[in-house]
């Protein structure tokens, strides 16, 4: 790893954990039940089912990122087209609220990010990069924990339009912080996605770490040999 000036971290399960017991992150668990509620699928994991396929196909060539409500309201309309718009949109504003009370309370600090934080603050410039389908939300809940304080932006795909690893986001993110082309090669990136946070960075002309979470996250990947990588918060510091 060479020298340095700003570190760019990834949001979510990098620097605030909210994968479940399984290893899922894809926050469905609070409102996933509402659907079914609403009579438009027999069980949850049929709603779970379309919302990851929905995914696949709406990121399979481009990485344009679609907000929450949009997200489920196409989710929703395509699996009863012949159900009432309004009735549709009454349900996706339930799964939103209930989305907006009980997500939070998923959320937890890993083990030794609060020290990692003070132990970078005045030494380089941080950042922030996330993918999260709601605008804002990554800053907010980084300032719920304290955090928000040590960065010097918070981007979020919701806000920027696009998400990683489209490079949009990671050029969004550069004027950010007012790092010219010429400058990339000293900005190091670190987060829990092999693609997202470290080949992406390293195609772009950046450095980038792997943060290993398969010690504590089911089905989490081990990094390729020629990664670099750390398991813990307490093994980033300078060399």
């Amino acid at each position: 790893m060479n020298d340095f000036d700003w570190i760019f971290f990834d949001c979510f399960n990098t620097l605030i954990d909210d994968f479940d017991q399984a290893g899922d992150e894809s926050g469905l668990g609070p409102m996933e039940h509402l659907p079914v509620e609403a009579g438009i699928y027999p069980e949850a994991a049929a709603f779970r089912q379309d919302y990851f396929q929905w995914r696949r196909q709406q990121w399979a060539n481009q990485w344009r990122e679609v907000a929450l409500p949009d997200r489920l309201g196409e989710i929703l309309r395509s699996r009863s087209p012949k159900l009432p718009g309004q009735y549709i949109d009454d349900v996706v504003a339930r799964m939103l609220e209930t989305f907006e009370v009980d997500y939070p309370k998923t959320l937890r600090l890993p083990q030794g990010v609060s020290e990692m934080l003070d132990y970078w603050q005045g030494k380089v410039n941080m950042g922030v990069v996330s993918n999260f389908p709601l605008a804002d939300w990554p800053e907010q809940l980084l300032e719920q924990f304290g955090l928000r304080r040590h960065f010097d932006f918070v981007l979020d795909s919701a806000l920027c339009g696009w998400k990683k690893p489209g490079p949009e986001i990671y050029q969004a993110a550069c004027q950010l912080a007012g790092i010219p082309d010429s400058g990339l090669g000293k900005i190091l990136f670190i987060g829990d996605h092999i693609r997202n946070d470290v080949l992406m960075p390293m195609e772009l002309g950046m450095q980038a770490i792997y943060l290993d979470r398969s010690d504590d996250r089911p089905n989490s990947a081990k990094a390729p040999e020629h990664i670099s990588t750390i398991n813990h918060w307490s093994q980033f510091r300078r060399q």
